[in-house]
């Protein structure tokens, strides 16, 4: 499927506007309402040979997904451990062969691997792999009555220039789908998380500071989807969700327990070191509807670790016509 029609995510900036004019997404996305987000699906380095190495529990999730038949998969980055690597790419083609048998579109963003180790050829096989993106690092879509965002976090490896474009954008974007009748709700997916309580991996300070902001103040938002963090967390926050989901197969490592960790919120009552996983979203009614399928290490069968749903939001004007 081409992404027709696309928003100007990754083009010359516009002149920012105090009122954003309504834009439309850069593609409509029709099917069964159901869809699924997977993170980091990349492989343990050779050189890590201290870190526990899933390659049969990626393809078991990859496989899976596609048994799912799902309508896309949002892939939240880190496909690759190294994306300047051809062989890393080939590898990564072969994983997601079941999805390409069953003509599942992939809608990514970029990881923190995505740009290693050379920028240049890095995006070159990552664009060659995602040739519906036409080269846009952000970018938008609608999905029957939810909108989707789809953000590139890697503030590091962008200009400041370019970064700032991208939060205008977010920002034209975000009022766009809030002026849309037709928009219930809206995600927002990256791939740096702004809380976590990974022992490896701190929170996402310019995540925090300058994206999340706009997303708890626009109406319609649902949730903020992350991976990086190879685990799954749950906060609430100002009746808006923040889901941790990088367990596609890179190697885990524990959250920080009791005093250590920073934050005391996570809704999801899990062990330290938490199961592989992807989310199941279903459009539904009254919401979004979130099931997390897990996979043991060295299991054979997906069980549902948590289920639960995402409201639509209900407007003043919802409440009024309907009291």
């Amino acid at each position: 499927m081409t992404l027709r029609g696309v928003a100007s995510g990754d083009r010359r900036p516009e002149r920012r506007l105090e009122r954003p004019a309504l834009a439309q997404p850069d593609a409509v996305l029709a099917g069964t309402g159901m869809f699924a987000v997977v993170g980091d699906l990349q492989p343990t380095s050779g050189l890590e040979v201290w870190r526990e190495s899933n390659h049969a529990e990626r393809k078991l999730i990859v496989r899976e997904i596609a048994r799912d038949s799902p309508d896309f998969v949002a892939l939240l980055g880190d496909l690759v451990f190294c994306g300047s690597s051809e062989a890393a790419w080939s590898e990564f083609d072969r994983l997601c062969a079941p999805l390409r048998s069953e003509k599942v579109l992939t809608m990514p963003v970029l990881g923190n691997h995505e740009y290693w180790l050379s920028r240049r050829p890095a995006l070159a096989n990552f664009f060659a792999r995602f040739p519906h993106l036409e080269g846009r690092h952000w970018y938008a879509v609608r999905y029957g009555p939810l909108g989707l965002v789809f953000l590139d976090s890697n503030v590091h490896w962008l200009s400041p220039p370019r970064w700032r474009d991208q939060l205008a954008w977010y920002e034209r974007q975000l009022a766009a789908f809030e002026s849309d009748p037709a928009v219930r709700g809206v995600l927002v997916l990256l791939h740096h998380p702004p809380f976590t309580n990974s022992r490896v991996t701190s929170d996402t300070l310019r995540v925090q500071k300058e994206i999340v902001p706009l997303f708890q103040l626009a109406e319609k938002t649902l949730a903020m989807l992350s991976g990086h963090v190879h685990s799954y967390e749950r906060f609430e926050r100002g009746g808006k969700t923040f889901l941790v989901t990088g367990g596609g197969g890179g190697p885990r490592a524990p959250l920080a327990e009791g005093r250590r960790r920073r934050h005391t919120d996570d809704a999801f009552g899990g062990p330290a070191l938490r199961l592989f996983h992807y989310l199941r979203m279903c459009l539904r009614s009254d919401g979004v509807e979130v099931e997390v399928r897990s996979l043991e290490k060295r299991g054979e069968h997906f069980a549902t670790m948590e289920k639960f749903t995402l409201p639509w939001p209900v407007r003043d004007a919802d409440a009024s016509s309907s009291s």
